[in-house]
């Protein structure tokens, strides 16, 4: 059971387990037909069922300037309870994120959703929790194809009824994964480090629990010829004791990491795994499919040998170990490279030495956490 009034607070632990009560103890406080809200950023045109909650399609919510609101009623399951009900939609509000990898919302209180019939009022208060750009740079975002629509709730559908199923442990590590590709997601206009940041905590929390610490931890070539000059040399011995001892505490988290990108996420599939920059205008827009051909100037996955690739990965956890230690921003130009789909270019110049190299754009290492998170999950 939650706690007596969450005061505009969220503990998401609480939001794990309203989400499948069944295995986590939840007593819920006051049975009865509940519901919860989903703020997305797009219009949800059409109503959607599933098998135990139901999403009613958007109501926008015109907002001061270019922004609107896109709330969306959620029938919670019948398990939740009224009590605190909006816990249930925010861990929906986390999966719907990870799921199509676009930030949506909910409320931090439950007041709004005990009440069965909303007023103009109510809507407008709705609103303030996520107001959404519809013009400029938002334009074409918050519109999404009734194709895409279709298959977005499939994937929903089957994401939910996955995370239903597996054991309780499973889930739980999961749903913590799930939550940091959600924060990612909603900060990433405020602070690209700190998404970057969270995008690669996300794969990282998946692939300790994956990769385990013997198939990637390294051996000196020579360690067999310094334990013979050990036997002999008592103070070669201590320095062969200590250099062990730190080997022993090497948790090889960045290895961890690169081998389960590696195994979950091939690199023959990243190109069904990340959208072109351009592909919500040539969705939505006939004929400006050419928006999302390859530039003579990119490169792609392909155009790379294994070795550049597990290079580009490692760096980019080196990147995210130096904004978490020393709150330096990955050293990416551009947040949104419309014309770069995968890796966008870096120039550093030291005096007359110019350094080159490739980096991973955000929405290749978003999409990574997800595709690799959720085909390990379908493996359990």
């Amino acid at each position: 059971m939650s706690r007596a009034v969450t005061a505009d607070h969220v503990l998401f632990d609480e939001c794990i387990k309203a989400f499948r009560p069944d295995d986590e103890c939840w007593v819920p406080f006051d049975k009865g037909p509940s519901h919860s809200f989903l703020l997305t950023p797009f219009n949800l045109s059409v109503p959607w069922q599933f098998d135990n909650y139901y999403i009613d399609s958007s109501v926008e919510v015109t907002l001061p300037g270019a922004n609107s609101a896109f709330i969306n009623k959620v029938t919670n399951p019948d398990s939740v309870g009224t009590h605190n009900s909006h816990l249930f939609g925010i861990a929906l509000s986390a999966i719907t994120s990870f799921c199509w990898l676009k930030p949506c919302k909910s409320t931090r209180d439950g007041y709004l959703c005990r009440r069965t019939q909303l007023t103009n009022m109510d809507y407008s208060e709705l609103a303030l929790n996520y107001p959404v750009l519809v013009a400029g740079p938002g334009a074409n975002h918050s519109r999404v194809s009734e194709t895409k629509l279709v298959l977005m709730h499939k994937e929903l559908e089957q994401l939910v009824s996955k995370l239903l199923d597996v054991d309780i442990k499973t889930y739980r590590i999961v749903m913590q994964s799930i939550r940091l590709v959600h924060l990612s997601l909603l900060t990433k206009r405020d602070d690209f480090g700190l998404a970057y940041l969270l995008a690669i905590s996300a794969i990282e929390t998946i692939a300790q629990h994956a990769i385990k610490r013997n198939k990637v931890k390294s051996k000196h070539p020579k360690e067999a010829e310094w334990k013979l000059r050990a036997k002999e040399d008592d103070m070669f011995k201590e320095l062969l004791e200590s250099y062990l001892d730190a080997r022993g505490n090497n948790q090889y988290l960045r290895e961890r990491f690169v081998t389960f990108i590696e195994q979950f996420a091939p690199l023959e599939s990243w190109t069904s795994y990340i959208e072109h920059p351009m592909s919500h205008i040539a969705d939505t827009i006939d004929g400006f499919e050419h928006l999302t051909k390859k530039n003579w100037f990119e490169k792609y996955p392909e155009d790379l040998s294994p070795e550049q690739i597990k290079s580009i990965i490692s760096d980019a956890y080196v990147h995210r170990s130096c904004f978490i230690h020393r709150g330096e921003q990955p050293p990416h130009t551009d947040p949104n490279p419309s014309l770069y789909r995968f890796f966008q270019d870096y120039r550093s110049y030291d005096g007359y030495e110019v350094t080159e190299k490739l980096l991973p754009n955000y929405e290749l290492l978003i999409g990574l956490a997800k595709h690799s998170i959720t085909n390990w999950l379908y493996k359990k």
